[in-house]
C-alpha cells in the first residue's frame, strides 16, 4: 500500500506552493480531482503525467455519493504505490471521506485557498462556510462570516436568505469573484452579480452594535443581558437576586399559559420571550456570582433529555408513547436516587398549584398501579367525597381536601387538565355575572338591589352553566 498525500493545488497555475511543486514532481502517480484547474495546465506545461476523476461527475447521483467514490479511487490507486491527490482545496468533500476512512498514511498539504485574501477583513472571529452547506449554517451576528465556492445564482440565493435570517439586509460585504476581482455590494445583491463560478467567496462583516440588528440569535440577547447586568448597565438589573426574580417566573409562566390558551401565536411568541428573559436573567445573576453559567443551563437540560430519552439516544428500547412513560419514570427515579414511588411522589414540588401538584400525585399512582379510573368510577368517588365534606365535622379541612382530591381525579379520568378547567369554569362565571350586571342594573347601582334580587341573581350566576338572559330562574321568573 502506497503513500497517499494530499495537495491543495488552488485554481490557477500561478497559486501552486513549492511544496505542491516538489510532490508534483516527485514521480508518484498524480490523481487530480478535475482537470478543469490551473495545476492541469501546469502539468501538461511541464510534461508530467496525470489523471483526473472527472468521470465520477457523471456517474454519481450526489455531492455525497461523489465524495465517496473519489475517496475510494485514491485508495484503489495507493494500493499499488505512492499517489499525489491534487484538489482545489483541502476542505474538500472527498478528502474528509478519505480521511475517515482510517488510512494512517494520508498526508495533508494545504494550498491557497479562494477566499485567502478575504481574510484579511476578518479582523475578529470568523466563520468559514462552505455555501453547498448553507441549510446546515450555524451563524452569529458578533462573527463575520466568510462564504466559499458559490457557484451558482441558485446556490448564492439560497445562502442570501440564510445570511439575511443574522446578518442586515443592507450590510457591506465583499465578493472574490473567479477572475479573482473583488466586488463590494449589499448583501441582499448577493445573487444578483454578474457571474458565479467556484472560485466566488463572500465576506459578511460582523455587527458589533446591538441596535444595528433586525433579528437576535441567542447569543446576542445573552450579551444583552451582560451588559445590562454589567457595572455600567441597568440599576434595576443590577439590584436583582433570584429570590427578587422569583414571582416574574411564576407570573412569566402564567402568562405563555393564557397566550397558549388564547390561541394566538404572536401574543405566544412575545410571551415565551419574556420567559427565556427569566431563564437567561438568573443565569447571568448566577455566573456573576460564580455559580454557573447559561452554557451549564442548555448542557444540563441537553444531557437530562438524553437520559431520559434512552431508547432514542441509549439501549433502551419503547414501542408505543405508554413504554416512553415508563421509561422516562424510571429513568427520572434513577437521576435523583429515588428508590420507591413514594419517593418520587414527595418530590413533586409543593410550590406547584394545588391542583397541578393533586394530578401530578394521581398520575404516579396511575403509572405504580398500571390502573386508571374511568369517569364513572371517578364522579362516584367525588360524590361519596362531597357528601362527607358537607356533613362538616372536626376533620372539615380533610374531607373538603380529599373532595378536591376527588375533584382532580375525574379531571384526569375525563382527559381534562384541571387547573385550566377550573380557571376556564372561573372566566365563565364571570361572564355571567357580567351579563346579569347589566341587565339587571340598566343603569343603576348594584349596591341599589334588594337582599331578594340579589339573592334571585346569586342563584343565577352561581348554579347555572348557560347565559343567564336566556334562562328562566328556579321561581319560572325571566330577569
Amino acid at each position: 500500500m502506497g503513500k497517499i498525500v494530499v495537495v491543495g493545488v488552488g485554481y490557477e497555475p500561478n497559486q501552486l506552493t513549492l511544496e505542491a511543486v516538489s510532490l508534483l514532481k516527485s514521480g508518484a502517480r498524480i490523481l487530480l480531482h478535475t482537470s478543469r484547474c490551473g495545476c492541469a495546465e501546469w502539468l501538461r506545461g511541464e510534461g508530467i503525467a496525470f489523471e483526473s476523476l472527472d468521470a465520477l461527475y457523471e456517474s454519481c447521483e450526489d455531492f455525497d455519493d461523489h465524495a465517496r467514490a473519489a475517496a475510494e479511487a485514491v485508495r484503489r490507486a495507493a494500493e499499488a504505490g505512492d499517489v499525489v491527490y491534487g484538489v482545489f482545496d483541502v476542505r474538500d468533500a472527498s478528502v474528509g471521506a478519505l480521511l475517515g476512512g482510517g488510512e494512517r498514511d494520508v498526508r495533508v498539504v494545504a494550498g491557497v485557498p479562494a477566499e485567502g485574501a478575504l481574510f484579511a477583513r476578518a479582523q475578529d472571529a470568523a466563520q468559514l462556510l462552505a455555501a453547498s452547506d448553507w441549510e446546515n449554517f450555524h451563524l452569529s451576528s458578533a462573527k463575520c462570516a466568510l462564504v466559499r465556492e458559490l457557484d451558482s445564482r441558485e446556490l448564492a440565493a439560497e445562502v442570501k436568505l440564510k445570511l439575511m435570517e443574522v446578518y442586515p439586509e443592507e450590510s457591506e460585504i465583499a465578493v472574490r469573484m473567479g477572475d479573482g476581482g473583488v466586488a463590494r455590494t449589499k448583501l441582499y445583491n448577493l445573487d444578483r452579480l454578474r457571474a458565479y463560478d467556484h472560485r466566488t467567496c463572500a465576506f459578511v462583516p460582523a455587527v458589533r452594535a446591538l441596535g444595528g440588528l433586525e433579528r437576535y440569535g441567542f447569543d446576542r440577547l445573552c450579551e444583552i443581558i451582560e451588559t445590562l447586568c454589567g457595572p455600567d448597565g441597568c440599576p434595576w438589573d443590577r439590584a436583582q437576586t433570584h429570590r427578587s426574580l422569583r414571582p416574574y417566573v411564576v407570573e412569566e409562566a402564567y402568562e405563555v399559559a393564557g397566550a397558549i390558551d388564547e390561541g394566538d401565536p404572536d401574543h405566544l411568541c412575545d410571551e415565551l420571550g419574556d420567559m427565556l428573559l427569566q431563564v437567561v436573567l438568573h443565569a447571568e445573576i448566577a455566573r456573576q456570582h460564580g455559580e454557573f453559567a447559561i452554557g451549564d443551563v442548555t448542557t444540563a437540560i441537553s444531557e437530562k433529555m438524553m437520559r431520559r430519552h434512552s431508547h432514542i439516544f441509549g439501549g433502551d428500547h419503547a414501542a408505543d408513547s405508554e413504554a416512553v412513560a415508563d421509561l422516562w419514570a424510571k429513568n427520572k427515579m434513577a437521576e435523583r436516587g429515588q428508590r420507591t414511588v413514594a419517593e418520587s411522589m414527595r418530590g413533586i414540588a409543593r410550590s406547584l398549584p394545588a391542583t397541578m401538584r393533586a394530578a401530578k400525585v394521581l398520575k404516579r399512582l396511575d403509572e405504580a398501579c398500571r390502573r386508571r379510573e374511568d369517569v364513572a368510577e371517578a364522579a362516584d368517588a367525588l360524590a361519596c367525597a362531597a357528601r362527607r365534606a358537607a356533613e362538616g365535622g372536626a376533620d372539615a379541612e380533610q374531607s373538603v381536601g380529599e373532595a378536591l382530591l376527588r375533584a382532580v381525579a375525574l379531571a384526569r379520568a375525563a382527559g381534562v387538565d384541571p387547573e385550566v378547567a377550573l380557571s376556564a369554569a372561573s372566566d365563565r362565571l364571570v361572564g355571567r355575572f357580567e351579563e346579569i350586571e347589566a341587565e339587571a342594573l340598566s343603569g343603576g347601582d348594584w349596591g341599589d338591589l334588594s337582599e331578594q334580587a340579589r339573592d334571585k341573581y346569586w342563584h343565577l350566576v352561581k348554579l347555572s352553566d348557560q347565559s343567564p338572559a336566556r334562562q328562566e330562574s328556579s321561581r319560572g321568573e325571566r330577569i
